[in-house]
């Protein structure tokens, strides 16, 4: 993963606002010196070089005009000016070196060309094109993808910035769209500039200082926007910029030398050299992940599948091993890979509270649908299948309204759907290689594990990489895992099992962690409670440290720590419970009862379920859980969701209700969802009807048959058979609270489902 570029770890993007005399750190207080600067351009790939460091950050528009200001210091160059010289330079890549000293559009065609429509005395046309609008939109998916890895890793500061960063796409957005989605229109062609400029300018700037927070600082001391831009050098911090920018040929065009200077260790640089994360799905920045140690021989292995798929050998493996063990990570680390080597990552997830029909796919063909160039293009893709996709995803129809009914009988229906998405994956790979991966097995659907064994026994001659991930502690919870896995793991698919992190990537961790070498007594200790678990290992670091028991008052590492001192418990659940006493008890009592209504929350049914309290309450609870990193918020979606940082977190809090109490509460979260969702409750069915099960002997009969009939009719509108009949067992189970219609209906129901499956 390459060396952090950052001399203060906690840095972050709220760098970029740094002040002037915020440049008085000990970094830059070097008048006597004149550090040397690069930015050169490398085909899709921006080399940004400072004082010894060097990073990779991928090609925008923010670069090509930071690139200009850095060649002309001094110099005020107009909006309009950097518009049009972009936009020639992206016209003609041969001419790339020449293309700096564009001048200013004149014509209406050239206006036209660099984006800028001009249209009466004051109108420069719509606020954002229909290309920047599908340019947010992308980054949009790129960030929610971010975001929902950030969470599942528990990077809270991470996943905070990803949706700082979504919450002001979606303002620009909103300013850029009217009442009925009409176009806004813009002020003027120099005004549009200037805004698109500035815009992009302080975008790039923010990334630079992710990366080197000095430099970024300096930077924006030293860049001024408005309808003139420019780049004044500081003289009490004087750099020397090299500007170049790589040639087809792999040539590298004459850089424009501002003036003589000592150039970069050449062997640092390429030590230093990273991808910065700007991958198409999702992104990953450096500056807040956890590090990532050990598993080389895994890594390693995975790695030589996606390899082989460039080459037409497509792949499947499972990755398993218990709670926290590192799997999704595992995975996450191989998609940067497989993305770095030109492939488009899908991402799928099953969840235990959401029993939704191929969930994980559903998830991918939203993923890829966000990616999409232009609707247009994505439902030529679809073409035909179109149909077959609609029975799992239904939403395909509010989007693409021309998508025809689907009639045919359930098993056919169900063989179209399985071939169709074979079919589009095929495809999609002879475009582009693709990387799949379904995470949380152990919470998958038998129709999902189906479709999951059709594609996996279809890929051997495609550029296709799938990865599933379960955890091998619960398997005795999904039979139908247990069939899959056997069938899989005969028929020749690999599974890799993930043990605990050796007590080499256990000290290596706990000093990143530390940002210092670690004394040997501490990582004996954590190795040994933890077992290498990285979760449990971070978790108890946190703890820890929190609890005063790694630094001393003058942060040095307790020399004092002795294992019988630790008080740290031998599973997480406990670390956590302790964590979780911090809260104080109204809050506590607020996340036990949304850790019964699931893994994610909403707020309404949250507020719905503990009516008896105050909004306000409610509020701050939440407020505080977020605080310790407990919880993290959901930026998409109208329902104020949250999600618990880590199933474990929530399954610690249910551990601490007797049995007939979170009956009662599953009781009171099923009639909360009612009164919240009162007018789709039929979409709401599978949901309802879980947590009726749970309630026991509390729930009403005719109510969890009403709800399990719902659910099975979903289900085979789906074509998702099995789960159908897993909604029957327990509905014809209740023969008492079942009138004779009802039954004739469900005894037809089951027949359809039978035969889908070719019963």
């Amino acid at each position: 993963m390459g060396q952090p570029y950052q001399n203060n770890p906690e840095a972050g993007p709220s760098d970029t606002s740094t002040s002037a005399a915020a440049l008085s750190s000990p970094m830059l207080a070097n008048p006597a010196r004149t550090e040397r600067g690069l930015l050169r351009k490398e085909g899709e790939y921006w080399t940004v070089g400072y004082g010894g460091r060097v990073f990779r950050l991928k090609d925008t528009k923010g670069l090509a005009y930071l690139a200009q200001l850095l060649r002309s210091p001094g110099t005020d160059v107009h909006a309009l000016d950097l518009v049009g010289d972009t936009a020639d330079h992206s016209e003609s890549r041969e001419d790339e070196a020449n293309q700096f000293a564009a001048a200013l559009p004149q014509s209406d065609e050239e206006l036209e060309s660099a984006g800028i429509h001009v249209g009466g005395l004051g109108d420069a046309g719509e606020v954002l094109d229909e290309p920047a609008k599908a340019a947010y939109r992308r980054r949009l998916a790129e960030l929610r993808a971010e975001v929902a890895e950030a969470k599942r890793l528990d990077q809270f500061a991470r996943a905070e910035q990803a949706e700082e960063e979504i919450e002001a796409l979606l303002a620009e957005l909103s300013r850029a769209v009217g009442l009925g989605g009409r176009d806004r229109r813009a002020a003027s062609a120099a005004e549009r500039a200037r805004q698109s400029v500035n815009r992009a300018l302080k975008t790039v700037l923010k990334r630079i200082a992710e990366q080197e927070p000095a430099l970024g600082a300096l930077l924006v001391h030293c860049i001024k926007t408005g309808t003139c831009c420019s780049y004044t050098p500081d003289p009490s911090f004087p750099i020397t910029w090299q500007v170049e920018v790589a040639l087809r040929d792999g040539t590298t065009a004459p850089p424009e030398r501002l003036r003589s200077s000592s150039p970069l260790d050449p062997k640092r640089a390429d030590k230093g050299i990273i991808a910065a994360g700007e991958f198409l799905v999702p992104q990953r920045s450096s500056a807040h992940r956890t590090p990532f140690v050990g598993r080389e021989a895994e890594g390693d292995q995975v790695r030589t599948l996606v390899d082989q798929a460039l080459l037409g050998r497509g792949s499947f493996v499972l990755l398993n091993g218990g709670a926290g063990i590192g799997k999704t990570r595992l995975a996450m680390e191989i998609a940067e890979y497989a993305s770095r080597q030109g492939f488009q990552i899908l991402l799928g997830h099953c969840y235990e509270r959401e029993p939704h029909p191929y969930m994980p796919f559903v998830e991918m063909v939203e993923m890829a649908l966000a990616q999409a160039q232009n609707l247009e293009r994505f439902r030529q893709t679809l073409g035909d299948h179109a149909a077959e996709l609609a029975q799992m995803m239904p939403s395909l129809r509010r989007v693409f309204p021309d998508i025809p009914p689907l009639e045919l009988p359930a098993q056919q229906a169900r063989h179209c759907l399985f071939q169709s998405l074979t079919v589009l994956l095929a495809r999609e790979a002879h475009r582009v290689p693709q990387f799949l991966m379904v995470d949380d097995l152990q919470w998958a659907e038998e129709c999902t594990l189906a479709l999951l064994t059709h594609l996996a026994h279809r890929v051997a001659q495609l550029p296709v990489v799938i990865v599933g991930t379960y955890r091998d502690n619960d398997l005795d919870r999904n039979p139908a895992l247990v069939r899959t896995l056997d069938e899989l793991i005969r028929t020749g698919f690999p599974a890799l099992k993930l043990q605990g992190l050796s007590y080499e990537a256990v000290a290596q961790l706990l000093q990143d962690l530390s940002h210092r070498e670690p004394p040997p007594h501490l990582v004996r200790v954590i190795f040994e409670e933890t077992q290498g678990n990285p979760f449990f290992l971070e978790e108890m670091y946190k703890h820890l440290v929190e609890e005063g028991k790694i630094f001393d008052t003058t942060g040095q590492f307790r020399v004092d720590l002795r294992v019988d001192e630790v008080d740290v418990p031998d599973n997480v659940s406990l670390v956590l419970g302790r964590r979780l006493d911090q809260l104080n008890e109204k809050a506590r009592q607020v996340l036990g009862a949304a850790a019964v209504i699931g893994r994610s929350f909403s707020f309404p049914v949250l507020e719905s379920l503990l009516e008896q309290k105050k909004t306000e309450d409610l509020l701050t609870a939440l407020e505080e859980a977020q605080r310790m990193g407990l919880i993290v918020p959901r930026a998409e979606g109208p329902e104020a969701l949250f999600t618990f940082a880590h199933e474990l977190v929530r399954q610690t809090l249910l551990a601490g209700f007797a049995l007939p109490r979170r009956q009662r509460l599953h009781l009171q979260v099923a009639e909360a969802i009612e009164r919240v969702h009162a007018g789709a409750v039929h979409e709401r069915a599978g949901e309802i009807a879980h947590h009726l099960v749970k309630a026991g002997s509390l729930a009403d009969i005719k109510k969890l048959v009403h709800y399990l009939a719902l659910a099975e009719k979903h289900g085979l509108e789906a074509a998702a058979y099995e789960d159908a009949l897993r909604q029957f067992q327990p509905a014809l189970s209740h023969g008492d609270a079942i009138d004779s219609r009802q039954r004739a209906h469900l005894l037809s129901d089951l027949a359809t489902a039978e035969r889908g499956l070719g019963k």
